[in-house]
């Protein structure tokens, strides 16, 4: 495991709030057997619009740019994945967002993966437009 990964499964507990939860099903696996990570990426990517929405008093918002990230454990069918939300800066136009995926099991949360998405505030023809936040 990388130094990087050994970062991200140091923080004992999510943080920021519980935006998304959701079962990992036997149509998300590989031929292994183990989710496809682009589930688990499309499932952040969901979690931190939502966040970014709300920080924005309901703006349309697109993602614009997502961090790297990397994956601590496998996720199984059956697992129960929490994503968590924070928001890590307002900008005029953009908003981050800190996305975290934990599996949820009967030890209670082991992190999954973590990663800083940025996402926009657009108008109704697709221009970047004022973030209306607060």
């Amino acid at each position: 495991m990388s130094a990087r990964n050994e970062n991200l499964d140091s923080v004992p507990a999510p943080q920021g709030e519980m935006t998304l939860k959701v079962l990992a099903d036997h149509r998300s696996v590989n031929s292994s057997g183990d989710v496809f990570a682009g589930w688990v990426a499309m499932h952040l990517d969901q979690a931190g619009e939502v966040c970014a929405r709300k920080a924005s008093n309901g703006a349309r918002v697109v993602t614009v740019s997502i961090g790297s990230m990397s994956f601590l454990r496998p996720v199984q069918t059956g697992d129960l994945i929490g994503f968590f939300t924070r928001v890590a800066e307002i900008g005029k136009t953009s908003i981050k967002v800190v996305v975290e995926g934990w599996i949820e099991n009967h030890h209670g949360w082991e992190k999954l993966t973590e990663t800083t998405m940025v996402f926009v505030a657009i108008d109704r023809g697709g221009r970047t437009q004022q973030v209306r936040n607060f």
